[in-house]
């Protein structure tokens, strides 16, 4: 007969499963850009709570802070091993991710949803890629609770190194963007909070 312990560690895991299954149910498959799609997820751990008895985050207190790198691996529960990265070899998708952090001294509610979430990579004046661009039918706002001082991450998706345009987000029907060394800027509006830009390289 199973012990105690075992009997846990089973019922534990159904949990983490089960959750995993809710997230996905509430914000969807994460889509690569080169689908052409802008979901993004949110990986928030216990910020899956009720947001309806919670105040809507008052104007200032969220800071978004844009990430750019590699994915190096996709765990089994869906979560990502990534490193910052700005200077990308020949042949290395970039992938683009964010950070949202709660600043105030209580806990509010956010809506982290791909419909109000648009990425811009631009060089100099010129915009080159831009999410507004993908296919975006569909796309639904989500609220989660932000704990006071608490970050939370978004899934990364990889940008292919394509233009956008009318046709969409990316490598098909859109030209690859000059690289040999060129520098790019991107920039994330989560819900109307703009990011810093930060740069990188492409080789």
């Amino acid at each position: 007969m199973p012990t105690q312990q075992q009997i846990f560690r089973r019922r534990r895991a159904l949990a983490v499963v089960a959750l995993a299954l809710l997230v996905s149910i509430i914000w969807g498959i994460p889509q690569l850009f080169s689908g052409q799609s802008a979901n993004e997820i949110i990986d928030t751990g216990d910020a899956q709570v009720d947001v309806s008895s919670v105040e809507d985050c008052a104007p200032g207190v969220v800071a978004v802070e844009v990430m750019v790198g590699r994915i190096n691996e996709v765990n089994a529960d869906g979560t990502q091993n990534r490193e910052t990265l700005n200077n990308f070899d020949s042949g290395t998708f970039p992938a683009l991710w964010y950070q949202i952090t709660n600043r105030g001294t209580i806990d509010c509610s956010f809506n982290v949803g791909p419909r109000v979430t648009f990425f811009t990579i631009s060089s100099g004046d010129q915009t080159y890629w831009s999410s507004k661009d993908c296919n975006r039918e569909g796309l639904q706002d989500s609220m989660i609770v932000l704990k006071s001082g608490q970050t939370v991450e978004a899934i990364a998706s990889e940008w292919e190194r394509s233009y956008s345009s009318a046709n969409g987000c990316g490598l098909e029907g859109n030209d690859v963007v000059p690289a040999a060394g060129a520098t790019y800027k991107i920039r994330v509006e989560v819900n109307g909070v703009l990011s810093e830009e930060k740069r990188f390289v492409l080789n």
